[in-house]
């Protein structure tokens, strides 16, 4: 994930909430969808990789084998940006870009409410209402 992913999507979301960000109608809502079904998937696997935050396939008679465990296991959760934070990053991204694609369709569903009120209002005028 690159550093600035958050702070893109972010830029995206407020470009999507004024109104400057467009997609072709449906596909906002396909794109928030499958963010979705994305995002369980990643909660699933962060879930399995919390599994190998415990090795014990290389023994404990060897230090050699305890250190190796022991930096395999960082390696997945609580070390230098480790699996667990890797795919953490990529949840909290996956959120954003869905966030950006319901403002999307948000704004397209508001644009055809007040065309309808539009057209419900010029209609009661003209039958004298």
């Amino acid at each position: 994930m690159t550093d600035n992913a958050p702070s893109q999507w972010n830029s995206l979301a407020a470009s999507a909430a004024s109104g400057q960000l467009h997609l072709n109608r449906g596909v906002a809502r396909q794109c928030a969808q499958r963010c979705s079904a994305f995002l369980i998937e990643l909660v699933e696997i962060k879930r399995n990789a919390m599994g190998l935050a415990s090795i014990d396939g290389f023994g404990t008679q060897l230090k050699s084998g305890v250190a190796l465990a022991a930096k395999f296991e960082k390696k997945a959760a609580n070390g230098d940006y480790s699996l667990d934070q890797a795919i953490a990053d990529h949840i909290k991204v996956v959120e954003q870009m869905q966030h950006v694609f319901e403002e999307i369709e948000a704004r397209y569903a508001a644009s055809d409410a007040a065309a309808a009120r539009g057209i419900d209002s010029a209609g009661a005028t003209m039958r004298g209402n």
